[in-house]
């Protein structure tokens, strides 16, 4: 999975976004957006083999790209609590946590610094 982050305008331009990956066909795993001093960050989760495929179909539509990395996303137990012990899991592991935010179906999104590690704490196999 890859994690696509990208600058966007107004709050009407994060609608445009998810509509231009519609267009092209893109099923997003997951989506959180947010905003910032100016315009919103919007974060897109979509398997590997349509990353390049979004990232080109949000480039060509002038959204502004602010990072893409490999992430995780697996199942979690929704409790109080579980996104600390998560993030306590992968830092005890000695790897940096990048991203961490849940998606839909009780499943969590991770970008950190060593994906196997990441992968170790939340008993999980990469691919």
């Amino acid at each position: 999975m890859q994690d696509l982050t990208f600058v966007v305008g107004e709050d009407r331009a994060v609608a445009d976004l998810w509509e231009a990956l519609g267009e092209v066909g893109i099923q997003m795993q997951a989506s959180c957006t947010f905003p910032r001093l100016e315009g919103r960050i919007v974060h897109i989760v979509v398997t590997d083999e349509e990353a390049d495929t979004a990232y080109d179909a949000l480039r060509a539509r002038s959204f502004i790209p602010l990072d893409r990395r490999k992430v995780l996303i697996a199942n979690i137990n929704p409790r109080p609590g579980e996104l600390g012990r998560i993030a306590r899991a992968i830092a005890d592991r000695d790897a940096k946590l990048y991203i961490l935010y849940m998606a839909t179906g009780n499943r969590v999104v991770v970008g950190a610094s060593d994906l196997d590690k990441a992968a170790e704490a939340l008993d999980v196999v990469t691919g």
